[in-house]
C-alpha cells in the first residue's frame, strides 16, 4: 500500500537513516511486490532533443541553458519503430520514447500515437515522457496502447520556484492526475538533495 499521509517527522526520520538501512528498507519493499531475482530491462530513446521552452535548472534539454545539446525535430515513427526493434533484440522488456517538450502539440498526436501503436504491437511496454498533457492527450495515448507515462515531480513545492520558473509543481501534479484517471501507470520521482 503506498501512503500519501506522512508526517514531516516521518519523513525526517527516514530521511536520517543510515544508508544500508535505507538500503534493506527498500529491498524489504521490493521483495514483497516483485520477484527479487527479476530484472525489468529497459529502454530509452529522445524522439525530440533539446530546444524545450522550460527552464529547469538541472536539464540539458532546457533551451534557457548553453549545454550544447542540438535541438532536433521529433523524429518519424519508421525511425523509432527501427530502435524498439533494436532493444527488444538486445533484450529489452520496455521501450520508452522521450521528448523535450513543455507539453506536446496536438498536430504531434498522430505521429505519437502511431509510435505507441507500433512498439506495443512488437510484444513491448510502451513507455512515454512528454512533458505535461491534456486529458484529451491522455486518452489518445491510452487508446494507443500507452502502458506507462514518466512525469517527474522536480522538488516540493517551496522549493519549486529554485528549480524552474516557466512551470509549477501543481501543472506537474495536474499531468500525474490527468494519467493516473486515464488508466496509464505513472513513473514519477523527483530530486533530493
Amino acid at each position: 500500500m503506498i501512503r500519501t499521509d506522512w508526517t514531516m517527522a516521518e519523513a525526517r526520520a527516514v530521511h536520517a537513516l543510515p544508508f544500508p538501512d535505507l538500503l534493506h528498507r527498500a529491498q524489504t519493499t521490493h521483495r514483497a511486490h516483485f520477484d527479487p531475482n527479476v530484472i525489468e530491462t529497459a529502454s530509452l530513446l529522445s524522439i525530440k532533443t533539446g530546444g524545450c521552452p522550460e527552464d529547469c535548472g538541472y536539464c540539458s534539454q532546457s533551451a534557457h541553458h548553453d549545454t550544447g545539446v542540438k535541438a532536433t525535430r521529433l523524429m518519424g515513427a519508421d525511425e523509432v519503430l527501427a530502435a524498439a526493434r533494436r532493444a527488444k533484440a538486445a533484450g529489452a522488456q520496455r521501450f520508452c520514447m522521450g521528448a523535450a517538450w513543455r507539453s506536446p502539440k496536438d498536430r504531434d498526436m498522430d505521429k505519437l500515437c502511431d509510435m505507441v501503436q507500433g512498439v506495443a504491437g512488437m510484444g513491448l511496454e510502451t513507455c512515454m515522457t512528454l512533458g505535461m498533457l491534456s486529458p484529451d492527450q491522455v486518452a489518445r495515448l491510452k487508446a494507443a496502447g500507452l502502458d506507462f507515462y514518466n512525469h517527474n515531480i522536480d522538488t516540493s513545492p517551496g522549493y519549486y520556484p529554485q528549480i524552474a520558473s516557466t512551470r509549477t509543481m501543481e501543472d506537474r501534479l495536474q499531468t500525474v492526475e490527468a494519467v493516473r484517471r486515464g488508466g496509464i501507470k505513472v513513473c514519477c520521482g523527483g530530486i533530493l538533495g
